[in-house]
């Protein structure tokens, strides 16, 4: 009875953690479908501009893709009166620039901040104080539309909060590229 209720519960983690991880309440694609949802919170999304890919090293197995993330803000009236910002007026108000690099047989992905390489680790529970939750769905985005196919796909990564293996990229997003 114990074991059931601790798969009940770790299962219901598994799904919450994996709505949150693709930025639910917030609008899956903007502008036509060409910004694509890979993180939001406090009434702000941030978008992969999938017209913004650029393909700056191509020797496989590694690749370097560079991609635009477009901050968007929603109307918190609008939150307020429906509790979701999907359908709000909205604006933009910034972007950045990210690159990453990729190791195909590794599965092994890096991005650049302030000058330097850092490692993206599969087996590690980002949150939103280290600033990396969108990592992981910004690059499948930008890998996604560089080659037209999935970089991660299946692939799974341990959870040391969650105490087991969950997909690094929630099918939600494969589905909003259409792939």
């Amino acid at each position: 009875m114990q074991t059931t209720l601790k798969i009940i519960f770790l299962s219901a983690v598994m799904i919450l953690t994996s709505a949150v991880a693709f930025a639910e309440p917030y609008p899956t694609t903007l502008d036509n479908g060409n910004w694509v949802c890979v993180d939001g919170g406090m009434g702000v999304g941030k978008y992969a501009d999938r017209s913004s890919v650029v393909a700056e090293f191509y020797s496989p197995p590694n690749y370097r893709i560079a991609i635009d993330i477009i901050y968007v803000t929603f109307s918190d009236d609008y939150w307020r009166n429906h509790q979701t910002y999907i359908g709000s007026p909205y604006k933009v108000s910034g972007s950045q620039t990210l690159h990453f690099r990729y190791h195909w047989g590794r599965k092994a992905l890096s991005y650049l901040q302030n000058g330097t390489w850092l490692d993206w680790d599969i087996n590690h529970d980002y949150s939103h104080a280290e600033g990396a939750p969108l990592i992981p769905y910004a690059a499948e985005v930008a890998f996604v539309s560089a080659y037209n196919m999935k970089f991660f796909g299946d692939t799974t990564g341990y959870s040391p909060v969650l105490k087991g293996y969950r997909r690094v990229i929630d099918e939600n997003l494969y589905r909003a590229l259409d792939i």
